[in-house]
Order: C-alpha cells, then structure tokens, then sequence
C-alpha cells in the first residue's frame, strides 16, 4: 500500500473485497459515509479527511493513521514518502530528558551542516588562539618592563 494516493488506496481495498460504497462505509463504522467513499475514490481531495474518517479508513482497510495520512497528503500534491532517508530512530529516545534530545537534536544538525553543501572553512594555523584575549594589553607590556626590571606591580 505504500506510495499511492488516498484514491488508489481506497480503490484497491474496496475492489479486493468486492465491496459497494455502502459495504465499504459499514466496515468503517459508519464514518465515512458510501457517499462521501465515492467522493474520496472518484473526486479530487480538497483538504485532509477529518479524524472520525481516518479511524474509519484505518477499520476498513487496516491500513495504519500515517499512511492514511500520507496517501492523503499525495492526493493532495505533497511530495512526501513513507520513511524519511534522512531520518536517524534512536529506540528509546522518548523516554530521555529534554535536555538529551535537544542536545541530540543540535548535533545532528551540525553533522547534517557538515554534510551538505555548506563546507565547513578550514581552521586557522593558530586555531588555539581563537578564543584568545584580543583587547588592550598594555598592561601585558607593562607587567613585562616591571619583571624585567625586577619590580613588583603595584596593587
């Protein structure tokens, strides 16, 4: 069932089972309607079916919500597919602090940054004095005179 429209979803289901519009609905519970049946399998969808149709549309074709959901989303001309190719599952991540998967999440999108077009520049030789003092070092100079001198700074 993957990758088709709402439409050919609907239409493969109720020709498998030989079913009418109305035997369709009643697998369904009712929701959608036979007519309403016709509509999504013969007309262009407009908007996303309601959620009482798509718990409908899960009885009667087993299908599960997201891929009702998305054959839904192709009828209505959204690119989209059933696994995302960049997607990354980590099992039990659901159950981690926020703070945990927030900290996943930035790191994946450096490593995705890293990835893609954007190339990261080259570091500098001196790449250890990036976060170097850069301000006024007068004071620098001066500490120096006085130790050469043997002198103490004055407090």
């Amino acid at each position: 069932m993957s990758q088709q429209d709402l439409a050919s979803l609907l239409a493969d289901v109720k020709s498998a089972r030989r079913w009418s519009f109305e035997a369709m609905s009643r697998a369904c519970g009712g929701v959608p309607t036979g007519k309403r049946l016709f509509q999504l399998i013969n007309s262009p969808l407009k908007n996303f079916p309601d959620p009482d149709t798509i718990r409908g549309l899960q009885r009667a074709t087993g299908a599960s919500a997201t891929e009702i959901v998305m054959a839904a989303a192709r009828s209505l001309g959204l690119d989209v597919s059933d696994s995302d190719p960049d997607a990354l599952h980590i099992p039990g991540i659901s159950h981690a602090p926020d703070s945990t998967r927030e900290a996943l999440l930035a790191l994946g999108r450096e490593v995705s940054a890293l990835a893609g077009d954007q190339k990261p520049e080259a570091l500098p030789r001196d790449w250890h004095a990036l976060a170097a003092y850069e301000g006024p070092q007068d004071h620098l100079e001066r500490e120096h005179a006085w130790n050469t001198r043997g002198e103490e700074p004055q407090a």
